[in-house]
């Protein structure tokens, strides 16, 4: 039993690490997508961990929507801050394709 008990904690483990947060997946897109260098990946993480943990209060409390919006283009602004200008024009420019499409 003792035994059974270990295995299911061991395997309960493994899954929990080997799910990505959102925040996690946002970075790596944005990686691939800029080309961000490690140390901008370093700085930009807990930029986006924010901007998801709004994005969640967003939809779960929409009468913050007005402030979390205002919140949103502060981060914005912070992520732009760490971008090249190449980066930063590569940005807009999938921001605008990304509109697009949801059109």
């Amino acid at each position: 039993m003792k035994k059974l008990f270990i295995a299911a904690l061991l395997v309960a483990s493994l899954t929990g690490f080997a799910q990505k947060s959102g925040a996690d997946k946002a970075l790596s897109k944005m990686t691939t997508e800029l080309s961000l260098t490690a140390e901008q990946q370093t700085q930009l993480k807990p930029i986006i961990e924010e901007q998801m943990a709004l994005q969640k209060d967003s939809k779960e409390n929409p009468d913050n929507a007005e402030d979390n919006k205002a919140k949103g283009k502060e981060i914005g602004k912070k992520i732009n801050a760490i971008l090249t200008a190449e980066q930063k024009e590569l940005r807009k420019t999938l921001k605008e394709q990304a509109s697009k499409k949801a059109e």
